[in-house]
């Protein structure tokens, strides 16, 4: 969010597009997951979130980590403050 700061107007406004759609989709997975540890175990045998990634083929490797990021991805998700997002975002277009 400090990036404003240094931004054009032009490219502020586009960050700040990017910034409303990264918290939507963020919300969506949020209520999506919500209370579903099942799931969200689930997805992550899936992904291999708790394996190690490497294989001596670097081509393996990089698609198990591909598949690994999926659940990175969706912790971080889960563990955002929207409503934090949200307060900055609009103190951002205050000023």
């Amino acid at each position: 969010m400090e990036h404003f700061k240094s931004l054009k107007k032009d490219d502020a406004e586009e960050y700040r597009e990017a910034c409303e759609f990264a918290i939507r989709q963020t919300e969506k997975i949020q209520k999506l997951l919500a209370g579903n540890n099942e799931g969200m175990k689930a997805i992550d045998g899936i992904t291999g979130y708790r394996n190690d990634t490497f294989e001596p083929d670097p081509y393996k490797s990089a698609y198990k980590a591909g598949k690994r990021a999926v659940s990175v991805i969706l912790h971080d998700m889960l563990e955002r403050d929207i409503k934090e997002a949200r307060k900055v975002m609009n103190e951002r277009k205050e000023k």
